[in-house]
């Protein structure tokens, strides 16, 4: 059996939101998008993805920035779907334009949809924009609707993690019936790295992922979310420490740069070493990259994550 990379492809920097927390530094200025390929480009780069297969088992997690601040992007996705199948295909958004025509025409490309919510809807949060949490909320009966398998993503800071608002969060989860709950702490990468203080203790990480295990074993209800806690966190099962870079995942960026981990990013969305730039995809095919001297570095070490994101 080959082994599976996961590849998360931010396929642009634009996004309405502009969130204090962006994990990377994407914009709803229109000007960031002046490195991005053309769509015929990012087709022709996911042409140069599916070459991967030949060595590895691909799956793509498409996000952004907000993926549908450009509607061409759908072309995209459906490409990707017919070269490496439905259920390899995966988007992260906002919930923005996602409506139910939407939501049908990505039922056929898409296995998964995840969104982000910090907080349930119109609960004032300082580190996302007001609106926020309610478009995932709006387009959630969509995706549902079309049997796409739906999870909300929490991105856990000291701003949030609290008995109260993970309460609120859980009950709000079950009660809409969304398939899963993504735990991830936060990691001040991007615009994030403004924002040193909201990162949890070690202390208040395993109260988190301890406080969330006993709510969840408490809940006898047949509307129960599968909970996911990020590798990273630890305190459960799932948790190391070790350094996954070209292993097991890659991240594209929107101008086609590969690297090694998609955490990597500055608040420009530039890559903040050198050693974790890969290549470009624009210039260079993806099999080389992954199996050139740069990429090396990283299959061949047996570390623990250099950002201490672990």
């Amino acid at each position: 059996m080959k082994k599976k990379l996961s590849i998360v492809y931010d396929i642009t920097k634009r996004c309405p939101w502009n969130c204090a927390i962006c994990c990377m530094g994407a914009s709803s200025d229109k000007a960031v998008c002046g490195d991005e390929p053309l769509l015929s480009e990012k087709l022709q780069m996911i042409d140069n993805i599916a070459q991967v297969r030949r060595m590895r088992d691909v799956r793509i997690d498409f996000s952004g920035g907000e993926i549908f601040t450009n509607m061409d992007h759908v072309q995209v996705i459906e490409h990707a779907a017919s070269l490496l199948g439905r259920e390899n295909i995966g988007i992260s958004t906002s919930g923005y334009r996602v409506d139910d025509t939407l939501a049908k025409q990505l039922s056929a490309c898409v296995s998964e949809c995840e969104m982000t919510m910090d907080t349930v809807p119109d609960c004032e949060y300082p580190l996302r924009p007001k609106g926020y949490a309610s478009a995932a909320a709006k387009a959630l009966p969509y995706l549902k609707k079309y049997g796409i398998t739906t999870g909300i993503q929490t991105v856990l800071a000291r701003s949030n993690c609290n008995e109260k608002m993970l309460r609120d969060m859980y009950g709000w989860i079950c009660s809409h019936e969304v398939d899963n709950w993504s735990l991830l702490k936060f990691y001040p990468s991007g615009r994030g790295a403004a924002y040193q203080e909201e990162k949890l203790t070690k202390e208040e990480e395993l109260w988190a992922v301890r406080y969330i295990t006993e709510m969840n074993d408490e809940n006898l209800s047949v509307h129960k979310s599968q909970i996911d806690f990020h590798y990273t966190m630890e305190g459960h099962k799932k948790y190391t420490a070790e350094c996954r870079c070209v292993k097991k995942s890659i991240g594209i960026l929107p101008n086609g740069d590969v690297t090694a981990c998609f955490w990597a990013v500055d608040a420009c969305t530039g890559i903040i070493d050198t050693k974790f730039r890969l290549g470009n995809l624009r210039e260079q095919q993806l099999t080389d990259i992954i199996s050139g001297k740069e990429a090396l570095y990283w299959l061949n070490c047996s570390h623990h994550c250099e950002l201490g994101a672990a």
